[in-house]
């Protein structure tokens, strides 16, 4: 690990490598931690080296707002722990070594998509979790929607999830994209697709809720201007209460995972939204 460590100044640009060793002065018992547990989870688990970006992960700036560099660190080794147990190994291994994972694919009206299983730095949300999900139309590669989350421990020898970001589309035309797209799967709006692969991934000993970071502690505000921060606050905390979010410090809301919908439906948008929860589920261990 200390090898792969000193080396990431040949593979990142001078920037990455400084920031990283400015982090390292910052923390260096987190930063020893952390690259211990890097190895012992490579030794146990993942059997590749981890990618750069999992090794230079920030304690300063990551998944909610003010929260301590310890918890931070401790969120992060939950994260992995469950996902170890969670995942299948060669999924995880892909995953560690910085590959995307193929989900799934759902057919809509006229259009296919696929799910898409990532490190979160490779989609524009480093610092907003460990994993990201994304949703693609297929016939273009528009990316429509990305959850950003981490695996969290619950009491009760449960887990949960904790959705640290939601983008919607980045595409010059976004709205109209999205709207084809909510059509074409039968008025299912990419971001509850999106959400259900998620209580998918709650189908095994979770606990009855996912967990969503609020935009008062969301990472954003950390560095984000305040007219950012105010075009994202017309967002998200609207988005969870619609969704049956309640408050739930530290993070902000709590939202209820409700039982998978009954397979005898027959309308279009509870075909899709069984097999969103179903691709979600499947990528669990049995």
């Amino acid at each position: 690990m200390l090898r792969q460590t000193i080396s990431m100044g040949n593979r990142l640009g001078f920037r990455r490598i400084m920031a990283f060793w400015l982090r390292f002065a910052i923390s260096p018992i987190l930063t020893l931690r952390w690259l211990r547990f890097l190895q012992e989870f490579t030794r146990q688990h993942a059997f590749v080296p981890p990618h750069d970006d999992l090794v230079r992960k920030s304690f300063s700036a990551f998944l909610v707002h003010r929260m301590a560099f310890r918890s931070r660190f401790d969120i992060l080794v939950q994260h992995f722990d469950v996902a170890g147990l969670l995942l299948y190994p060669r999924m995880l291994q892909t995953l560690w070594s910085g590959k995307k994972v193929e989900v799934g694919s759902i057919s809509g009206r006229d259009q296919d998509y696929c799910l898409e299983l990532c490190l979160a730095d490779h989609c524009g949300s480093r610092h907003e979790g460990v994993f990201a999900l994304r949703l693609i139309r297929v016939v273009d590669r528009a990316v429509l929607c990305t959850a950003s989350f981490v695996f969290v421990r619950r009491p009760g020898d449960s887990y949960s999830i904790v959705i640290g970001g939601l983008q919607g589309s980045a595409q010059q035309d976004a709205k109209r994209t999205v709207i084809a797209a909510t059509r074409d799967l039968g008025g299912l709006r990419p971001k509850d697709a999106v959400l259900l692969v998620l209580k998918g991934m709650m189908a095994r000993g979770a606990t009855p809720y996912l967990i969503a970071v609020s935009n008062s502690r969301h990472v954003i505000n950390q560095r984000a201007s305040a007219r950012r921060r105010m075009r994202m606050r017309a967002d998200l905390d609207a988005y969870w209460i619609e969704r049956g979010g309640v408050h739930f410090p530290p993070f902000g809301f709590r939202l209820p995972v409700n039982p998978v919908i009954n397979e005898r439906c027959e309308s279009r948008r509870d075909i899709a939204k069984i097999a969103f929860w179903q691709a979600g589920a499947n990528l669990l261990t049995k």
